[in-house]
């Protein structure tokens, strides 16, 4: 009986590791233990190869059910502001095109009056009688320390009434950022995957072979790219069943703009990797920013709950591991 209430407090943990583990290309089988979770100062590798049990896929298959089954009956929210589409017209203006205040979430006529070059006025808001943007002359130094304290304010701000962000395509520079970030990815995967083959005293990390450095580089590079389309696909998915429309897809350039720009947390991954930090729970912490970073933004995205919005961020994480589970075993399988 003890062990029973044992794996049943354990059971939610092990499904949370699942989630934000680096999925290995290292099979169970070279590990000599039947654990298919190992940690390192890095992070947590689930290892998904050679697992007869299928461990991983049905911890990610229950997770993604479970948030899917929830969301069908969750309450379904108005129509957003944020979401509203841009008609012609006003993806050329910079006021009065759905923008709203970034307290309240009112919409405002615009967001300043301008009085000449570089003198402007902010709007105040007739409902919450505060600046309808304040960040319209605030630093890029105060946007980001206030995207680290997770204010939906400054979400609001950078989704909505940013309107070059709410195109039918992603903006330039959100562009960049996302293969930036993609990047960063690469390398902090990578980096986990080598400390825990450090710590196992193994050379190949990738299906028990040794491969070149640019093979390997690709291979990871691949699997990321893989990664963001199917965290995008997924939350897409997730507000689709949430919102009980399709119209959803066409505002998926909104969703990758609001994913791209709440994944600020991957770069403080580096930090791991400067400095080199021994106790296991920062990348815990690091990930946990990420993802409530990620629930902020469908917060107020949607304009909905933050539980809601996190059932659709797990259902993203759930869907592109799941994808990536995928990638390896077909890889495994082609290169056996």
């Amino acid at each position: 009986m003890a062990s029973l209430h044992t794996s049943m407090l354990l059971a939610p943990i092990y499904y949370l590791h699942t989630l934000i583990c680096t999925l290995s290309a290292t099979s169970v089988k070279t590990l000599g233990s039947t654990d298919t979770i190992t940690c390192n100062r890095m992070g947590c590798e689930c290892h998904v190869l050679g697992d007869v049990q299928y461990r991983v896929l049905v911890a990610l298959v229950t997770v993604a059910a479970l948030a899917a089954v929830v969301l069908t009956f969750g309450p379904q929210t108005p129509q957003s502001p944020l979401m509203a589409e841009l008609t012609p017209s006003q993806q050329v203006e910079t006021v009065a095109a759905g923008q709203v205040c970034i307290e309240c979430g009112r919409p405002v006529a615009s967001l300043y009056t301008e009085y000449g070059v570089g003198h402007i006025r902010l709007t105040q808001c007739e409902n919450c009688k505060s600046f309808a943007d304040k960040y319209v002359e605030h630093d890029v130094v105060i946007v980001f320390i206030d995207m680290l304290l997770h204010k939906p304010q400054v979400y609001r701000h950078l989704l909505v009434n940013k309107l070059e962000f709410r195109q039918p395509k992603m903006e330039r520079n959100v562009s960049k950022l996302c293969i930036l970030l993609v990047l960063f990815s690469v390398y902090i995967d990578w980096f986990r995957l080598e400390e825990g083959g450090r710590m196992r005293r193994q050379s190949e990390l990738l299906f028990g072979q040794q491969l070149s450095f640019a093979a390997q580089y690709l291979f990871i590079l691949v699997l990321s790219a893989i990664d963001a389309v199917a965290l995008l696909a997924g939350v897409l998915l997730a507000s689709i069943v949430q919102q009980r429309s399709s119209r959803q897809t066409k505002r998926w350039a909104t969703m990758a703009t609001a994913l791209t720009i709440s994944s600020f947390g991957k770069v403080l991954m580096i930090m791991l990797v400067i400095w080199e930090y021994n106790e296991p729970y920062y990348p815990w912490l690091l990930d946990t920013l990420i993802f409530t970073s990620y629930s902020t933004a469908m917060s107020v995205l949607f304009d909905i709950n933050s539980l809601w919005a996190s059932l659709m961020v797990v259902f993203g994480m759930a869907t592109k591991q799941l994808f990536h589970l995928a990638a390896l075993v077909a890889s495994s399988a082609l290169l056996s």
